[in-house]
């Protein structure tokens, strides 16, 4: 028996619809995987320009140089 006529095989309507669904599935997964993206850069700029990460910027730059200098003397030591 042919499958294109009258078989199991699904109908070129039944695949659009298949499809469509599928993309309009992957669609809204994607809008909200962008508006989740969104939110935490909002949240980084919002503590970025917090006073209390202006104020311990000092700090978190002194351990950044620490970690360095504590690198390269571990390599010169070696």
């Amino acid at each position: 028996m042919d499958e294109t006529h009258g078989g199991s095989a699904p109908d070129a309507a039944e695949i659009d619809r298949h499809e469509r669904a599928r993309l309009w599935e992957e669609l809204h997964r994607l809008r909200a995987e962008r508006r989740e993206v969104e939110y935490y850069e909002n949240l980084t700029r919002q503590l970025q320009s917090s006073v209390s990460w202006r104020v311990t910027a000092p700090l978190r730059s002194g351990k950044t140089l620490a970690v360095k200098v504590r690198r390269k003397l571990s390599e010169r030591a070696s």
